[in-house]
């Protein structure tokens, strides 16, 4: 459909997917016409008007298939409202906090110039870990659990919204529809 928002996510387990869900229902309940994906299956952009786009961090980069999105989608990402975000530390994350970007995607973050990239805790679940490195994980006292902090990623979210429906007509023509609410 014309007129949707991608959002679009890079996983190594589901932790990044549960942010991205998130913010597509908020945009959904706010009558914004979403498409929802991990960024693998994503081929175009021709018909995305926006995009929410998100990847675990992993051993201090975005996941390969993410990086190689931004890297190939840089022009049509430039030239659309479009919002990043990376998710992987197992501790608090201060509101508000910047993700630190990857040296190999500062310059191409720099030219897509997004709205925000922020950043957001992670989840690490045993069932993740093969079972030498559950064992390892508990010897260095790993912090294994869900730390994602749902208010902030629903305040982020709602930011986004917001910044879409004010900008409903320059955007998207009459493809959305407010609802008035938040």
């Amino acid at each position: 459909m014309i007129g949707e928002v991608l959002v679009a996510f890079g996983i190594k387990h589901e932790s990044t997917r549960g942010i991205a869900a998130a913010v597509a229902e908020i945009l959904r309940e706010a009558g914004i016409p979403v498409e929802f994906a991990a960024i693998d299956a994503v081929r175009n952009l021709g018909h995305v008007r926006a995009a929410v786009l998100g990847s675990v961090v992993y051993d201090g980069g975005w996941l390969p298939g993410a990086h190689d999105f931004l890297v190939a989608h840089e022009r049509e990402l430039a030239a659309i409202p479009t919002w990043l975000f990376a998710s992987g530390p197992l501790e608090h994350v201060p509101p508000g906090a910047k993700a630190d970007l990857p040296d190999d995607l500062v310059e191409t973050i720099g030219r897509i110039g997004p709205r925000d990239v922020a950043l957001f805790a992670g989840s690490l679940q045993p069932h993740h870990l093969a079972s030498g490195l559950r064992l390892l994980s508990r010897l260095a006292r790993t912090n294994v659990g869900d730390h994602r902090d749902w208010v902030a990623i629903e305040r982020w979210a709602n930011g986004i919204r917001d910044a879409l429906l004010a900008e409903q007509p320059a955007v998207v023509g009459t493809a959305w529809r407010s609802t008035g609410g938040s």
